[in-house]
């Protein structure tokens, strides 16, 4: 009884040295850019911006990569600082209010202008790491004209961008996010 309860002990004790010591857990946010407007704007535009529509996979704090054989890790100590939707909303509001074509602001149900302007929404279908392709980013854009009364559809614009990562680790990752992001910005404005 004696040495069942010394064995018992002894294991208890290897247990607890075994045990991993607690990871740090790291946040990223994605950066608004800068868009060099190449073109001299006319008049200043109003452009209003729904909040970016991701799908549940990629709308979670935790950073997502796609592994071999068609699985996902998600991960466990590597997070965004806020909702992806809402980052990259803001991030898309502050980097087209950068060039000097548009006001731009985040639409809402209380927008009651019935001066002309346009509205983009932005839906994201992938967003995340690649085992081989490092970065991707893709769905599709939609423009509208906000013309008599009502929104017609003036511009869909499907994008696929993936930038390979640099090194290994998550910071790389997010820094090939932030490229993708950039390109994204860069190409609606210049569609504006």
């Amino acid at each position: 009884m004696k040495s069942g309860l010394v064995t018992f002990l002894v294991l208890l004790f290897l247990t607890g040295c075994i045990t991993n010591p607690s990871q740090p857990v790291n946040y990223y946010q994605l950066e608004a850019q800068s868009i060099e407007n190449k073109q001299n704007a006319e008049l200043n535009q109003i452009l209003l911006i729904d909040k970016v529509q991701l799908i549940e996979l990629f709308d979670q704090q935790a950073l997502v990569q796609y592994q071999p054989e068609n699985k996902v890790n998600i991960a466990n100590f590597h997070f965004w600082a806020q909702p992806p939707s809402d980052m990259l909303t803001w991030n898309l509001v502050n980097s087209l209010n950068a060039t000097n074509k548009t006001t731009v602001m985040k639409s809402d149900k209380f927008y009651r202008n019935t001066q002309e302007h346009q509205r983009l929404v932005v839906e994201i279908n992938e967003f995340a790491g690649h085992f081989e392709k490092g970065a991707v980013m893709s769905g599709t854009w939609y423009l509208y004209q906000y013309k008599e009364g009502s929104y017609q559809l003036t511009q869909v614009q499907p994008f696929q961008f993936a930038t390979a990562l640099e090194q290994d680790g998550f910071s790389a990752l997010v820094a090939a996010h932030q490229r993708n992001f950039s390109q994204l910005t860069t190409q609606i404005s210049q569609q504006l």
